[in-house]
């Protein structure tokens, strides 16, 4: 189960992704090359995670046993 705090924002730093989805930073990485999680570029040129996508990805993966708290949004 992932319990994101209250609040949590649609787009994620790579390190806020990596410690709310207990996924590591090398495994998001490999995502975003992969085409397999969408990501938006700032303009310093960082990659933002874009949160539902990973509750989605998350739950298609789990067999539809995930659940997620603690998010503003459904999920």
């Amino acid at each position: 189960m992932i319990n994101l705090p209250p609040g949590t924002p649609p787009l994620l730093r790579l390190n806020e992704a990596s410690s709310n989805f207990n996924l590591s930073k090398s495994t998001l990485l490999r995502m975003r090359r992969a085409g397999t999680v969408r990501t938006f570029k700032t303009s310093g040129g960082q990659f933002m995670f874009y949160r539902d996508d990973l509750i989605e990805l998350i739950s298609k993966n789990t067999n539809g046993n995930h659940q997620v708290q603690g998010s503003s949004e459904p999920a």
